[in-house]
């Protein structure tokens, strides 16, 4: 499942000139891979996102993680920015961006990541 082609577009849109800290949609799936907690407002942490739980989730190497959308992130005065960056394995992730909440987090508590560990980037190790 990853990359998901969502990250493709993301990086033809910023090319052609778009705004990374919009070219996320809003409807769009952001999630935080992995059991730590969410940072404390101000505090720039690193998710993944595309149009569906699914396809967020792949771009995540964890088990487990939180599901939110860009919408209720940028409602509640945060910030979702896409920033491509490699994984720790030098996979590139063009599904990854920042999070930056502005006040109490709009993630829920854990849930599994539905996405199978061999389709998940760099095979969820």
């Amino acid at each position: 499942m990853f990359p998901h082609p969502c990250g493709e577009l993301f990086e033809r849109a910023v090319t052609a000139g778009a705004d990374p800290k919009a070219v996320i949609p809003d409807e769009y799936v952001v999630v935080r891979g992995g059991t730590k907690t969410i940072p404390p407002p101000g505090t720039e942490f690193s998710t993944s996102a595309g149009p569906t739980l699914d396809a967020a989730g792949c771009g995540v190497q964890h088990g487990q993680l939180r599901a939110t959308t860009a919408g209720a992130i940028r409602a509640a005065g945060g910030v979702v920015e896409w920033v491509p960056q490699l994984s720790p394995r030098g996979t590139m992730n063009n599904q990854h961006a920042h999070v930056t909440e502005a006040g109490p987090t709009v993630f829920p508590e854990l849930v599994p990541n539905p996405v199978p560990r061999k389709q998940r980037i760099d095979q969820g190790v």
